[in-house]
């Protein structure tokens, strides 16, 4: 083999130690996966953009199409609608995407809608152009997005446990106020009876939009009445379902604890001059300040049996025209001044603010101490899904869920007397809810508990009912078992004065009265 010239020897060592060919090739092959870099980054932004106003689009027109709907059928004005209201959102080509087909659903950049499980099911896929992806052969970006328009509108049952004790005749800044009559207005100065019907008129013109837009659904609100004191006015909408149900003998107790000769009514002065006020079915005095489940004869306290025997049939208050129950000796005194609520109303669907207004009207003179527990025992009893009134208060109505709601307004504590003439007799001659020796202090802290064991029971399965709780206490500090009765602590809400009373009712109406759409 010849000798290599050194002549080019020198050369090929000094172009192998020259790095600057080098550099130039290094730097031109990094161009590459940094202008993908780069681009990736410009255009990835520009998809998500687009992505973004797409998925707005595609949820606004859902809504739309959905509101536009009649119960669960889709029609092609739906559709429209629907459209309509995606396009306004996302214009043709908006930011160069694709323009897509609304006639193919098939075709690779479209918007189409749908029935999915009756509701409207909307879906839509463009492409975007790249720039600078390009360089590496990815010439666009493919965008999908899908959405459903669910309607939230749900039947509406809402209960209004009313407070119509004595104390309610007094002005709101009242304490320790007991009033045989409504106080007149006075200046600023209104009873709490009257606030009260103010309060509940401007509940009722917030929920009255509520309401209208249900119906045009073929949905419904309705909304009753429990007013309470010591007991309740229910005897005529209990006959109404059944005669059956209520007594039409019954023995009650002397001032000197004895069984009377037994008591009989006929149809027509149930009818006709009974004033509906009742004393409760038979309880059980097992039930104690502290116990923790509702004994199996107690049947005041189960909302769901159906009346069987004279045991779980209710009887006559015993209210005499005169104004004075007739419990013998006893008749006259102060403590036995019979106190009947004004009937309760059930559930029903109000045709106008004036037939409202003229109901809620019909609450002036209170009267009578503080049972909450027989309040919220027939609130929840004329709400509720099963027993007397069960079959009028479906879980569903037109297919649609029913959501319920229990409101309990009072305006003080617990006030249970052992003198006192209430729903289960003179406790401290008839001895059905404690013994009849038991101590006022006694017997109020079973009442308390009562109402702790069927505020529990109107929050739990069946009924899961959402319980709101308004306390006009004046200052006062509110009984546990009422405060807790609502069904979280920001349900339970005190009020003062008349602002927070409409204010307290306003929120309810806007939890109750929301009918939105979501997706």
């Amino acid at each position: 083999m010849g000798k290599m010239n050194t002549h080019h020897m020198g050369f090929l060592t000094r172009l192998m130690r020259d790095r600057a060919g080098n550099t130039l090739a290094i730097v031109a092959a990094a161009l590459i996966p940094l202008v993908a870099v780069v681009g990736a980054g410009v255009d990835f932004s520009r998809t998500y953009l687009v992505k973004a106003r797409l998925q707005q689009a595609c949820d606004a027109g859902a809504l739309a199409g959905r509101r536009s709907m009649s119960g669960t059928v889709l029609t092609q004005a739906d559709k429209d609608e629907a459209l309509r209201y995606f396009n306004f959102n996302f214009p043709t080509r908006l930011m160069e995407s694709a323009a897509m087909s609304t006639t193919d659903a098939t075709a690779p950049n479209h918007v189409a809608s749908s029935l999915q499980d009756g509701q409207l099911h909307l879906e839509a896929t463009t492409s975007v152009p790249t720039t600078l992806l390009r360089i590496v052969g990815i010439n666009d970006m493919r965008v999908s997005v899908e959405c459903l328009g669910e309607e939230y509108y749900v039947n509406t049952d809402l209960m209004l446990v009313l407070d119509t004790t004595g104390s309610m005749n007094c002005y709101l800044k009242d304490t320790n106020c007991a009033q045989e009559t409504e106080k007149p207005t006075s200046g600023t100065d209104k009873s709490k009876m009257l606030e009260m019907r103010n309060a509940l008129k401007t509940l009722y013109t917030n929920l009255r939009p509520a309401q209208l837009a249900l119906e045009s659904k073929n949905l419904r609100m309705r909304i009753g009445f429990v007013p309470f004191s010591i007991t309740t006015n229910v005897g005529k909408l209990i006959r109404a379902v059944n005669s059956d149900y209520v007594l039409t003998s019954y023995r009650y107790r002397n001032g000197s604890g004895n069984l009377k000769t037994a008591t009989s009514w006929s149809t027509s002065w149930m009818d006709s001059t009974w004033s509906g006020c009742i004393e409760e079915r038979s309880t059980s005095t097992a039930l104690t300040s502290t116990s923790t489940t509702i004994p199996s004869d107690a049947y005041d306290l189960n909302v769901s049996k159906i009346p069987d025997s004279d045991a779980t049939r209710w009887a006559p208050y015993d209210f005499s025209t005169s104004g004075e129950q007739s419990m013998g000796s006893v008749t006259g005194s102060s403590y036995y001044k019979a106190a009947c609520p004004k009937p309760a109303v059930r559930l029903k669907a109000w045709a106008s603010q004036a037939e409202f207004d003229g109901q809620v009207d019909t609450l002036t003179q209170g009267d009578g101490g503080t049972y909450h527990d027989i309040g919220m025992i027939w609130g929840l009893r004329l709400i509720a899904n099963d027993g007397i009134f069960g079959a009028d208060n479906p879980d569903k109505f037109n297919n649609v869920k029913v959501r319920r709601t229990i409101v309990l307004m009072t305006d003080g504590n617990y006030q249970a007397f052992r003198d006192a003439y209430t729903a289960y007799g003179v406790a401290k001659y008839a001895g059905r809810t404690a013994s009849a020796g038991t101590s006022d202090t006694n017997l109020e802290a079973i009442h308390r508990r009562r109402l702790q064991l069927i505020c529990s029971m109107a929050k739990s399965d069946p009924y899961n009912i959402d319980v709101w709780v308004i306390g006009v206490l004046s200052g006062a500090t509110p009984d546990a078992e009422v405060k807790a009765c609502a069904t979280n602590t920001s349900q339970y809400i005190n009020v003062s004065n008349a602002t927070d009373l409409a204010n307290a009712f306003k929120r309810i109406s806007d939890k109750v009265g929301n009918l939105r759409l979501g997706e």
